[in-house]
């Protein structure tokens, strides 16, 4: 079956009609027997998404710049650091009280190092982490300098990328552990098929990722209300710290979630995206778009049976 192929609720091809806008309903695609293995993966990759797409949403930077320029809602930008002399000369009073650091080519949310406030008045004396820990100006170079280094994006000379600190939806900070929750969804061209929610546990250290340990929780498409929940391998009904009940919760703007995911892959010239969203008291943000989306997401919407939902080879 080809991409073509995931008509998706009478939706029409998958590189139909553009979306509606507001109201629009999407239907879990669920007619598939096999789960898309990692060879699968990358082969259905090859043959969807160009060297040229893929390079660009590998700089961050720039896929602000495009999605920005047809309207679709992104995360602001602070400043970018380019200059190593600066970082070593950095003494803290250069920097807001709260900011989001982060590497323009890494991934995997690596190199992500996150300022919540600072620890005092004083301008060199630091600020604190989001598990309320101190974090020195000293470390704050050292780190930048390994930023640029490119020592979290395969060793080539990087940007450092710092942007504000988001706050999550109340929704779903009640759900979620210190760290920003967000909603992964995998379009093909501009119909998603899948989608999860990514909590951040006490074990992931605030982080959203699945493979440190965050919540991965499957989302229906037409009601935005999570199915099933996992860690890991084990399936939970309730988040490890906050004890939330997950299943049932409904993700706000929803609907508007879909719709600007939606619009990454027309945007950046992807046909297979996983679009990373976070969702705000004022509405959705693109925080990543990847052209490499992770296969967990295959277990995690599909419950006991990970065939549900899933691209066919």
């Amino acid at each position: 079956m080809t991409t073509a192929d995931l008509a998706l609720g009478g939706q029409g091809s998958a590189s139909g009609a553009e979306p509606e806008g507001r109201g629009r309903r999407w239907t879990m695609w669920r007619g598939y027997d096999e789960v898309m293995g990692l060879n699968a993966r990358d082969q259905h990759i090859a043959r969807s998404n160009t060297t040229a797409a893929i390079r660009l949403v590998t700089d961050k930077v720039l896929t602000k710049q495009v999605l920005r320029r047809v309207g679709v809602p992104v995360a602001d930008t602070i400043t970018v650091i380019d200059d190593r002399r600066w970082a070593r000369r950095m003494s803290g009073a250069e920097l807001p009280d709260s900011w989001v650091m982060k590497p323009n080519r890494g991934r995997g949310g690596n190199g992500i190092l996150i300022a919540a406030g600072r620890m005092s008045a004083r301008p060199d004396g630091g600020w604190r982490r989001t598990s309320g820990g101190p974090l020195r100006v000293a470390h704050v170079r050292d780190h930048l300098r390994l930023l640029l280094d490119g020592e979290f994006s395969g060793g080539y000379h990087d940007l450092a990328l710092l942007e504000p600190v988001l706050r999550a939806h109340v929704e779903l900070s009640r759900l979620s552990y210190q760290g920003l929750p967000d909603v992964r969804v995998i379009c093909t061209d501009d119909q998603p098929i899948l989608a999860m929610l990514r909590l951040p546990t006490g074990r992931s250290n605030g982080r959203a990722n699945l493979h440190y340990g965050a919540v991965g929780a499957g989302v229906d498409l037409d009601s935005g209300r999570v199915v099933a929940a996992r860690v890991g391998r084990h399936e939970v009904a309730r988040h490890p710290d906050t004890h939330r009940r997950l299943v049932g919760a409904r993700i706000p703007f929803w609907d508007e979630v879909l719709e600007a995911a939606a619009r990454c892959g027309p945007a950046t010239g992807l046909r297979y995206v996983g679009a990373d969203v976070v969702v705000t008291d004022s509405g959705p943000l693109i925080l990543e778009v990847n052209a490499r989306p992770g296969l967990q997401i295959q277990n995690v919407t599909a419950g006991d049976s990970p065939a549900l939902g899933v691209l066919a080879r």
